[in-house]
């Protein structure tokens, strides 16, 4: 229940993307900042809201009483999102090609992955260490508009739009740098004391 509706709204925000710009006969530097600038926010969709059925008190106590761990449903949700990720990132990313868009696409296809699973992972980890699944909405959402507006250096392994300057390695360290914060979440989860 809870992927299928981030998933519902991450399908609808893609298919307003052709609509706000265009998506048609773009070379590698447009390509790359269509994918970097709007399909990235898709991990906001399908990653940040994944703790959002148990942050009521009420359903917490009923997690408690469950066989199956809190982290381990978690988990579960979190691959799951993970792969309708990397298919919707694929799916547009062909979309893109179809239209006569010229760019290479594995490189583009992995580097708009780890961008949205960056935005995405803070605002999971947000809405868990604040239990409020808004606070992660609006910490992915800080984060996407610090690289925006020019507050995170193009040199920062926190910069979120590198494809479209050449820079390839960024997508390394922020890869990284995202296992790293799932990692502390679903720890903290499994120590967690409900």
């Amino acid at each position: 229940m809870a992927v299928k509706n981030n998933l519902f709204l991450a399908a609808a925000y893609l298919l307003i993307i052709p609509l706000l710009r265009g998506i048609a006969n773009l070379d590698m530097v447009r390509s790359a900042e269509c994918l970097e600038q709007a399909v990235i926010l898709t991990g906001i969709f399908l990653i940040a809201p994944l703790p959002a059925l148990e942050q009521s008190k009420a359903i917490q106590d009923v997690v408690c009483t469950k066989k199956i761990p809190h982290w381990k449903i978690l988990l579960l949700r979190f691959i799951m999102s993970m792969l309708l990720l990397i298919l919707m990132v694929c799916l547009f990313s062909g979309i893109m090609v179809w239209k006569n868009c010229i760019f290479p696409f594995v490189p583009y296809v992995a580097g708009t992955v780890i961008s949205a699973m960056a935005l995405g992972s803070l605002g999971f980890a947000a809405a868990i260490f604040s239990n409020s699944v808004i606070v992660g909405y609006l910490a992915s959402i800080g984060y996407f508009l610090l690289n925006s507006l020019g507050n995170v250096s193009e040199d920062s392994i926190f910069y979120l739009f590198s494809m479209g300057k050449g820079n390839h390695s960024t997508k390394i360290w922020l890869f990284g740098l995202s296992l790293l914060v799932i990692a502390v979440v679903f720890i903290y989860e499994r120590r967690k004391k409900y």
